[in-house]
């Protein structure tokens, strides 16, 4: 069996696609975006997402390794081989999948090396990582069965390649995640269930006996041996069961408990409101810091700001979380969630009737005024990467633009006057938190 694999693994194509498949692996790493550098959940998941791409090479070059015996006129010489079949095609399918773990891996250590500076302690998260195998997992399989019953040079390799990734992408249920904040991680359940998915579908792939031709019909069929063609049937029954588990497993991700890790916080200096986050998010503290402190910078005596910023899924509540979110590496959004915050600590809850146009949009002025003077940057430089809309939001942005180019006393002639534009009645308190 282990020589009959190092002969598979010496003769199997992939290694002449092998640097194709690293260059794949890493432009797709690359490519898609670097946000995730520095940040371990994140960078499990963009190791992840290769498989995605990475996956359809191996399932049509695993449909042209199975088949090619059968190309070659070889059926009886399988047959009559002192080894039985099934050895020589889980020889044949190990050799592919090892290969691809070895791209597969390539990928994930350069996101490992690349993050392992600005990261902090801890490693890439395992749970991702499994996913990603199973996804790898299942291309080679599915590609493999394919090739054996339909042996085409040319055909079923495309098929399987195309096909596998269309219908990754198209099933109602996912097989791959596409961010990871640090807030949420991977439910064990559905992670075990794809993967028992996938080795079924090894199994099947090695063990399924193969559609015989008008050619083959008269060979024997001691070649397959019933307990074989049992483990066959069983399984096929697992991986059908397994599939139909997928969905019953509920989703792949769930709220990650803040209780389970201490938060990272620090502030700028003593009178600054201390800023906390999740350990993976260790690399924006320093800008978050800064942030917060800008807030905390008297403009007029009612502009205040909160004893302290958490990052969303740090204090949650029942009724919500009002913690800023850092979303695929913009720190902007941020931003608009701690203006929020100074904007609700200073007016409180604001509800003024919806035909009251003049309290909304001063409202929604000094909110953008506020995001704007806590990043610290020319509003052309805040804005950019990030899409927002709603009503009346493009107005308000050009207003405040305006008022954060001014001078530091018209800036605060201009927030009095959109102060006295805000019916103080409608506000409240906010007691919820």
């Amino acid at each position: 069996m282990l020589n009959a694999y190092r002969i598979e693994l010496r003769r199997s194509p992939l290694l002449t696609a092998f640097p194709v498949m690293i260059a794949v692996d890493l432009l797709v790493l690359f490519g898609r975006s670097r946000y995730w550098v520095g940040v371990w959940p994140e960078a499990s998941v963009a190791a992840q997402v290769t498989t995605l791409f990475l996956g359809p090479v191996l399932a049509g070059v695993s449909a042209w390794q199975a088949g090619r015996a059968s190309r070659a006129g070889m059926p009886e010489s399988l047959l009559a081989a002192p080894r039985p079949g099934w050895r020589i095609e889980a020889a044949r399918l190990s050799a592919t999948l090892t290969l691809g773990f070895l791209a597969y891996a390539v990928g994930g250590l350069t996101a490992a090396a690349v993050s392992f500076a600005d990261a902090g302690p801890g490693f890439l998260w395992p749970s991702y990582l499994l996913l990603g195998a199973s996804t790898l997992t299942v291309f080679a399989s599915v590609g493999h069965l394919a090739g054996r019953w339909w042996p085409s040079a040319a055909f079923t390799p495309v098929v399987c390649s195309l096909g596998c990734f269309i219908s990754m992408l198209a099933l109602p249920f996912k097989f791959n995640v596409l961010a990871g904040p640090p807030d949420t991680h991977l439910r064990p359940l559905p992670v075990a269930v794809r993967l028992l998915w996938a080795l079924a579908l090894a199994v099947l792939a090695v063990t399924a006996p193969p559609f015989r031709r008008s050619a083959e019909r008269q060979m024997p069929r001691w070649g397959t041996p019933a307990r074989i063609r049992g483990v066959a049937v069983v399984s096929a029954a697992t991986s059908f069961l397994a599939l139909a588990a997928v969905p019953a497993s509920g989703e792949l991700r769930e709220e990650r408990p803040s209780s389970a890790i201490a938060p990272l916080c620090d502030r700028a200096d003593h009178n600054a409101p201390r800023v906390c986050v999740w350990p993976e998010h260790r690399k924006y503290l320093p800008e978050l810091t800064r942030m917060a402190q800008r807030l905390n910078q008297p403009v007029q005596p009612w502009m205040k700001a909160p004893d302290e910023f958490h990052e969303f899924g740090l204090r949650r509540t029942k009724w919500g979380d009002r913690g800023f979110d850092i979303t695929e590496g913009h720190v902007r959004t941020a931003a608009i969630a701690m203006a929020d915050q100074v904007f609700t600590e200073s007016f409180g809850l604001c509800q003024p009737p919806r035909k009251d146009r003049q309290s909304w949009q001063a409202m929604e002025n000094i909110r953008f005024w506020l995001e704007y003077r806590s990043m610290g940057q020319d509003p052309a430089v805040a804005d950019k990467g990030l899409h927002l809309e709603g009503v009346g939001i493009s107005a308000a942005q050009q207003e405040a633009t305006k008022a954060d180019r001014m001078p530091s006393a018209e800036q605060r002639n201009w927030l009095t006057q959109e102060r006295s534009k805000i019916d103080l009645s409608w506000c409240k308190p906010d007691e919820r938190y």
